[in-house]
């Protein structure tokens, strides 16, 4: 019962993200080479972050990869997802796309007692989501800027006010 409660919980999630749409609030991004770029947006109420979306746009050949942070009440939601070429543009500018669930775990974060522990009946984090944590952790340390529109970002937006948020 307690499985499927969980289940249930998290396609009410997903159906409410999927209707919201992406409420990203900042960005930040880096290159790896000539094709390859990594991709961060930030999800914020102001007091602090709730979600983290790492794209990567796949490069010159590779199909794009999404890693999504959900930092929540008493839990940390991780999940590894898959795009296709053609969402290339829509993903790298915090848009959505239709992606496909390779790997989702949570860990638990609620207690002294039950901080940072994956779901049973694992008794220790995995050497995957030892890194996923402390890329999580990497991203959270991150420069960021407010996050444009795609049409801001094109110039069609709203002129920016200052010189470097250009």
């Amino acid at each position: 019962m307690k499985i499927l409660t969980t289940y249930i919980a998290l396609l009410i999630s997903f159906a409410v993200s999927a209707v919201a749409g992406n409420e990203w609030t900042y960005q930040s991004e880096e290159g790896e080479d000539a094709t390859s770029t990594h991709y961060y947006f930030y999800e914020s109420n102001g007091d602090s972050i709730q979600r983290v979306r790492w794209v990567w746009n796949g490069g010159a050949q590779n199909l794009p990869t999404v890693t999504e942070y959900l930092l929540g009440s008493g839990k940390i939601m991780i999940r590894h997802l898959v795009g296709k070429r053609d969402d290339v543009a829509s993903l790298v500018t915090g848009g959505d796309a239709e992606l496909e669930l390779k790997q989702e775990y949570s860990i638990t974060a609620k207690s002294t007692a039950e901080m940072l522990v994956p779901a049973l009946p694992a008794k220790s984090l995995s050497d995957t989501q030892r890194i996923d944590l402390k890329n999580l952790i990497d991203l959270l340390a991150k420069e960021r800027k407010p996050y444009k529109t795609k049409a801001q970002q094109d110039g069609g937006g709203q002129p920016a006010t200052r010189p470097e948020s250009k």
